[in-house]
């Protein structure tokens, strides 16, 4: 595609097809976030386990492995649009037979596994259609807004939706009839979305041959940049993973604060993945992806680290003088410790979007089309197997030790593999499958 053609192209989110997937993604993602949020505050009131809080997060992450598999191998076969239509319908009849249902420590595993199974096909889906109604030339530009939909439903669906209506209305019920409605609002955007096409570009290669389960991992490993990319959204992915059973027990232990109150002080990562989403957006063409990404992994990992200590490192700070206000810093249990973990999540945010856009953004580029939903499952899949057991002993340590040795470990754990993803010998790719500029097909 010629300069002028790139130039002509109006911008990205005045583009219907793009326009309305972004639609679709926020309106089902503030959703699933808003129900995430509220099982693990159910399941975390009725228990107050950190361990339940880690299994209800691996019943939510599980279905990325079998039920993920056949929603990539669905989302390259049949029409893209039904597959998120459908998918979010199913959530929203979760949703519907959840109210119906008394409730309940072991309704709440259950929602979750249906869930997690109804979501797989639509954002298997999702991954697939980008990809194929974006320009090459915009799809870290793309990755980018994406990425910040996401950002803003989280922010929305765990910061206001799912505290508002549990805890100033205190109706369970309500929150789950507007997720519902927001599922089936996501559906009907998702058919606005119009044909689905490849956008100047065709691919070379054929079908994977062999096990169709295994046709997305086959794809990776055939592509050194696109396995070292797959490998960092792994780790990073088990990593939040892991986190997400861990954090109800940190706000309460470390932070000493109320676990729906205590959410809000988490919210700045939100401010930090705009800002990474714009660096990485501009960087993206400028900067190779691997080094992007290697980059924002390392910041990940040190903010990691310097989460699990935020109280010992508001005591220390608080004996210099430029810091001293930390120790004057008291609003009810809200001290130095929780400003120093508000601080931190900035940077923790803003990793995170530069390893994601990145990460992404190879995938997307170097991918075949007809094999994008599969590889995307498969490193869902891989990121649910790899953090599947570290997740239940994580919660169970943090019932036992604490979380602040818990959260430690994970950091030095997470950071010792990706260095030996790094220092692993670099092996000539057999030549991938590159898509090549072109009209498609």
């Amino acid at each position: 595609m010629t300069d002028a053609a790139i130039h002509a192209r109006p911008p990205l989110l005045q583009q219907r097809p793009f326009r309305m997937l972004s639609y679709t993604r926020f309106s089902s993602r503030v959703a699933q976030n808003a129900l995430n949020f509220a099982l693990v505050l159910l399941i975390n009131e009725e228990t107050g386990k950190a361990f339940l809080s880690s299994l209800l997060v691996l019943a939510l992450i599980v279905p990325s492995t079998v039920a993920g598999i056949v929603a990539g191998t669905a989302a390259d076969v049949f029409p893209k649009r039904m597959l998120v239509f459908l998918g979010d319908l199913a959530r929203a009849a979760v949703c519907l037979y959840f109210l119906r249902d008394s409730g309940g420590v072991a309704a709440y595993y259950i929602v979750a596994i249906l869930l997690a199974t109804a979501t797989q096909f639509a954002s298997s889906a999702e991954g697939a259609i980008m990809p194929a109604i974006v320009d090459r030339s915009e799809l870290a530009r793309a990755n980018a807004l994406s990425q910040a939909v996401g950002g803003a439903a989280q922010l929305i669906g765990l910061g206001l939706l799912t505290p508002i209506v549990l805890r100033v209305f205190d109706s369970r019920d309500a929150l789950f009839a507007i997720c519902a409605s927001l599922f089936v609002i996501a559906a009907f955007q998702a058919l606005l979305i119009g044909r689905i096409h490849a956008t100047g570009r065709i691919d070379i290669g054929g079908e994977s041959s062999g096990r169709w389960w295994l046709a997305g991992w086959r794809t990776i490993r055939s592509d050194r940049i696109v396995l070292h990319a797959v490998v960092e959204l792994t780790l990073i992915s088990s990593t939040l993973i892991i986190l997400g059973g861990l954090v109800p027990k940190y706000i309460e232990d470390v932070l000493g604060l109320p676990v729906d109150i205590g959410a809000l002080i988490l919210t700045p990562a939100a401010a930090g993945v705009v800002l990474g989403l714009r660096i990485a957006g501009f960087l993206a063409h400028r900067v190779p992806h691997g080094f992007l990404s290697t980059t924002g992994f390392t910041l990940f990992v040190a903010c990691l680290g310097l989460l699990a200590f935020v109280n010992q490192e508001a005591d220390f700070l608080g004996g210099f003088g430029a810091f001293s206000w930390l120790n004057s810093v008291q609003i009810g249990n809200f001290d130095g410790g929780g400003v120093m973990a508000m601080g931190i999540m900035f940077p923790l945010g803003f990793s995170y979007a530069v390893v994601s856009v990145a990460g992404q953004t190879v995938m997307d580029d170097r991918v075949p089309l007809h094999l994008r939903g599969r590889v995307g499952a498969t490193q869902a899949a891989l990121a649910a197997m790899a953090s599947s057991v570290p997740v239940l002993i994580a919660g169970g340590l943090a019932d036992v030790v604490g979380v602040t040795p818990v959260l430690a470990a994970v950091a030095a754990l997470i950071g010792a593999v990706a260095v030996a993803n790094l220092r692993a010998p670099k092996e000539p790719s057999p030549g991938p499958r590159r898509p090549v500029t072109g009209h498609a097909r």
